[in-house]
């Protein structure tokens, strides 16, 4: 590789607003972020908020498939 041309990488701990901390190889100084793996509901397990159906279609489905699908 030739010298001079790659940018600096620097260890950095990254923060999260719920506290928790993770060490990332990046350019940057500070990274502060709003969401993680630790406290992102997907992440969590709460994957119940996530299907928006107005229509039905999911119940519709899952009665025709079941929920083994």
């Amino acid at each position: 590789m030739k010298k001079g041309i790659h940018p600096e990488l620097k260890l950095i701990t990254v923060k999260c607003t719920c506290g928790a901390e993770h060490k990332f190889w990046t350019m940057k100084e500070d990274i502060k972020i709003d969401l993680c793996s630790n406290c992102h509901p997907f992440y969590k397990g709460d994957t119940g908020s996530l299907i928006v159906d107005t229509e039905g279609r999911v119940q519709k489905f899952r009665n025709k498939y079941g929920d083994n699908y």
